[in-house]
């Protein structure tokens, strides 16, 4: 090793920082899209029984 246990540690938690960046931003891409299909599939034409509000989402 060029930098010895230094640059070990350092670069042991630049690689933990660019993980978590990157698990964090596919479980933002997995939450988004099961959010629309939950929002298509499930919520798409229900009334709500106190008030009359139906909930389903307005095409783009």
């Amino acid at each position: 090793m060029i930098a010895g246990p230094i640059g070990s540690a350092c670069g042991g938690v630049a690689g933990a920082i660019l993980a978590g960046l990157i698990a964090g931003a596919a479980g933002c891409a997995t939450g988004a899209a099961f959010g629309e299909a939950v929002d298509q599939k499930i919520l798409d034409n229900w009334r709500c029984l106190s008030c009359g509000r139906t909930f389903s989402i307005q095409p783009r």
